[in-house]
């Protein structure tokens, strides 16, 4: 029998890459630069896509593929050259053509460097003109696996703030 006052155990995002900060990442402050972030952000998304069933010899048959729709980072800590990264992902919501992750950047040690939410979406380029399309069926039901998986995931505060100056 379980503990009532216990709480019930964190549901963990999917370990979905891990980097090295790498030299040309490295503006004029000394660390990782604003575009570094976006690129292995980006990086991680394209290593869902692989583990989804939408990676390269996918698109390569469908013309078909994710184009994100909106993104947001949080930068939170320093990132210097060499230091080993790895980021999380979890599904937060999906629809028949579209995903809402969030990830989350760490170092070695653990700590939160940046996160990342984003809305992608499905778009078929068969025809020569981008238009949203269906997810395949065999991606459908993995992505749903996830979602499920998430839904006991506590959301971070940053997910409810907008970007903005605070009012006084």
């Amino acid at each position: 029998m379980s503990n009532p006052e216990q709480s019930p155990p964190a549901v963990a995002g999917i370990p979905i890459l891990e980097t090295k900060v790498a030299r040309a990442w490295v503006d004029y402050n000394g660390h990782m630069g604003d575009f570094a972030y976006g690129i292995v952000f980006s990086d991680a998304a394209t290593a869902y896509m692989d583990r989804i069933g939408l990676g390269a010899a996918y698109r390569e048959a469908s013309s078909a593929t994710l184009y994100t729709l909106d993104s947001r980072i949080g930068y939170l800590k320093e990132c210097h050259e060499g230091a080993a990264l790895a980021v999380e992902l979890v599904v937060l919501e999906a629809d028949a053509k579209r995903m809402h992750i969030f990830m989350c950047l760490r170092n070695a040690q653990g700590a939160e460097l940046a996160l990342c939410e984003q809305v992608l979406m499905h778009v078929a380029r068969a025809s020569g003109t981008p238009r949203a399309a269906p997810f395949p069926p065999e991606v459908q039901a993995r992505l749903t696996a996830d979602a499920a998986a998430h839904s006991g995931w506590v959301r971070p505060q940053w997910l409810e703030r907008r970007i903005g100056l605070p009012r006084r």
